[in-house]
């Protein structure tokens, strides 16, 4: 169940326009020369830099300093969530090839609150370190 949001949304929804720009904007420019999903793909990646460093620095401060397994959650959800982007956009592209950038936001926003609690609930987990 999503639990309701919280004061960090803001800031996730904020980093997650700069994010999926830098995924916009490289699926834009590499669709130019290469197939819609392997631009969509490294445009995902583009875009998983900008969240992970935009998360870190500014949503969620108050985690507990970044170590190894804080970037290998944010990893492992931005894979599932690339994946799964993937996937949306591999299905929703057979059906409506020349809608390419509908489709690409419907799948960003289908994946967006889903991903913020994860991140918010695992990958930045709000714990005290232990001394």
């Amino acid at each position: 169940m999503i639990s309701p949001p919280s004061t960090t949304l803001p800031y996730y929804m904020i980093v997650g326009i700069f994010a999926t720009g830098a995924h916009y904007i490289t699926l834009l420019l590499l669709s130019l020369v290469l197939p819609a999903l392997i631009a969509t793909l490294l445009g995902a990646i583009v875009g998983t830099v900008v969240s992970y460093q935009g998360n870190k620095r500014w949503t969620f401060t108050k985690a507990r300093p970044s170590d190894t397994y804080q970037w290998l959650r944010f990893s492992i959800t931005a894979l599932v969530y690339n994946g799964t982007n993937l996937a949306l956009m591999a299905f929703l592209l057979e059906h409506w090839p020349q809608r390419l950038w509908l489709m690409q936001v419907i799948t960003t926003c289908a994946l967006t609150l889903i991903t913020y609690q994860i991140n918010q609930y695992w990958s930045f987990r709000h714990e005290s370190i232990k001394s």
